[in-house]
């Protein structure tokens, strides 16, 4: 007897130019890793993703661990977006984890559970995993516990993404990496790079894996507007 093939559910991003490289959208459910170096755009991506869900009625959260949520505003102020509009229609939602009780929020992920649950939470962003990742003492704890990090986001049910430092670039036939391999555990993959094009260093990305979808294997400009993120495809 054949097996029954589910189609695979796919959300728009809500990231202009993004679902064109991802061939329609992203897999609904997945864990994704967004990577780059310092400044690339990584935490605009990850808030643009979830106001990009707002505007859809879906509703999101932001966790930020490396800074509190009003910095993340303070940070997102040049942008055309209506956060406060989100927040008081219970469309966008802040859980600010400081790093120092970033151990609590690995060991005891069932209250975001909760509350994801009951507030019909469907998209999240983890901003980063650098603190997460210092709670571990070697590679080989930090991959287990990074397993099991995983596989608690996995039971929100949200499409998340989770923000990540890359290593230094290298050149382009090799395969970027983040500095601490949260890559090799999630779903997908999206890597911002710099490049240096005409004389002037210009954002660049890339889709490196998405389980489930075929996605352009092409890196293309991305630009930062005042209405959020840009791909040029």
């Amino acid at each position: 007897q054949k097996k029954e093939v589910i189609p695979m559910e796919i959300i728009k991003s809500g990231i202009k130019g993004l679902d064109k490289l991802l061939g329609g959208g992203i897999p609904k459910g997945s864990v994704i890793t967004v990577s780059g170096p310092t400044g690339s755009g990584k935490s605009t991506f990850g808030m643009n993703f979830l106001i990009g869900g707002a505007e859809q009625g879906e509703a999101g959260l932001y966790i930020p661990i490396e800074s509190t949520k009003e910095e993340v505003i303070d940070q997102m102020k040049e942008f055309s977006w209506n956060i406060e509009f989100f927040e008081k229609n219970k469309k966008l939602f802040f859980l600010d984890y400081p790093p120092h009780e970033v151990d609590q929020f690995i060991s005891k992920m069932n209250p975001v559970k909760e509350l994801v649950e009951t507030m019909g939470i469907e998209r999240a962003v983890i901003d980063s995993i650098m603190p997460i990742a210092l709670q571990f003492d070697t590679d080989l704890e930090r991959k287990r516990g990074f397993m099991r990090f995983v596989e608690n986001i996995k039971k929100w049910n949200t499409t998340t993404l989770i923000i990540s430092e890359d290593t230094p670039g290298t050149m382009h036939d090799v395969l970027p990496s983040t500095k601490y391999g949260i890559e090799t555990l999630t779903d997908g993959w999206i890597h911002i790079h710099y490049v240096w094009h005409e004389g002037k260093r210009e954002r660049a990305i890339e889709i490196i894996k998405m389980k489930g979808i075929r996605h352009e294997m092409k890196m293309c400009f991305m630009d930062i507007t005042k209405n959020g993120i840009a791909i040029r495809s």
